[in-house]
């Protein structure tokens, strides 16, 4: 009886969710909607924002700065600066102006989101005094509508251990980044999360498999383009 009894249930549950999908799919396309889209399982993409969504020409420095840390200084410890005075704020912002335009992929960003393929989260190391810039540029290049979320380094944790929270807590399928340091982070931690990796001119022959020149092939990459 127990058996008979569960094996209907089944049934009518599996009955119920049939017609409730093909109910979904009938509104979807008297609505206009493409029901292709609407059955795709939507993907779950973290992005960082300098570097990624913004072009940043001062990232071509990381790698000297990195050589000079490590084989000059003795600085062998991942460790990021977090500026606490005015001054140092300021000079901060100032330096963080040379994000001045979106990324190659910006426009298929746009498209993905628009279209429900992707579900965009950005995941910034942006301290909070940053954030009227971050919103600036967003609404300035129409990208702010792109994201589910907008995730800012409030308590100004460490950029590699912040990221590594926020990727746990929001359980991305995948989060693209373009600081080799994070990524190599990420990488130890032993993700679910597929990290893609942005490189430059100048750290472009590090052995990494999911590494991309700019957002656009990554994202092609994420959606099977």
């Amino acid at each position: 009886w127990r058996v008979d009894s569960w094996a209907g249930c089944q049934l009518s549950m599996e009955s119920t969710f049939f017609v409730f999908s093909n109910l979904r799919l009938l509104c979807a396309y008297i609505l206009g909607y493409d029901c292709a889209v609407i059955m795709r399982k939507k993907i779950i993409v973290g992005l960082d924002f300098d570097g990624v969504v913004a072009y940043n020409p001062a990232r071509l420095a990381r790698l000297p700065i990195s050589i000079i840390k490590r084989h000059i200084l003795g600085i062998n410890k991942v460790s990021f600066f977090v500026p606490k005075t005015s001054l140092q704020r300021s000079l901060w912002a100032l330096a963080h102006e040379s994000s001045v335009f979106p990324a190659r992929g910006a426009a298929l960003l746009r498209s993905l989101t628009r279209d429900h393929i992707i579900e965009a989260h950005l995941v910034t190391s942006r301290f909070t005094f940053l954030e009227p810039n971050l919103l600036r540029f967003l609404k300035r290049w129409d990208l702010l509508d792109c994201f589910r979320s907008i995730t800012l380094n409030h308590n100004e944790e460490q950029a590699h251990t912040y990221k590594e929270r926020i990727i746990r807590m929001k359980k991305f399928d995948y989060y693209v980044e373009d600081n080799w340091d994070i990524v190599s982070h990420l990488e130890r931690t032993h993700l679910k999360t597929e990290v893609h990796w942005i490189y430059n001119m100048f750290d472009s022959s590090r052995d990494y498999g999911n590494k991309y020149p700019y957002l656009e092939k990554s994202l092609e990459r994420i959606v099977g383009l």
